[in-house]
């Protein structure tokens, strides 16, 4: 990921949902990298959901 800003927030979230490290790792993989930020952003969805 070569938006060090977005990534800092994607790494914000990943900590929130208290996902593992792998998931900060995986957005340095440019294949898989939108996999996880889309995967992400449901979470967060569904955690704003159950708040």
């Amino acid at each position: 990921m070569t938006d060090q800003k977005y990534k800092l927030e994607m790494i914000r979230s990943i900590e929130n949902l208290q996902l593992s490290e792998t998931w900060i790792h995986v957005l340095d993989d440019a294949e898989h990298a939108l996999d996880v930020i889309k995967a992400i952003d449901i979470l967060k969805d569904f955690a704003e959901q159950w708040s």
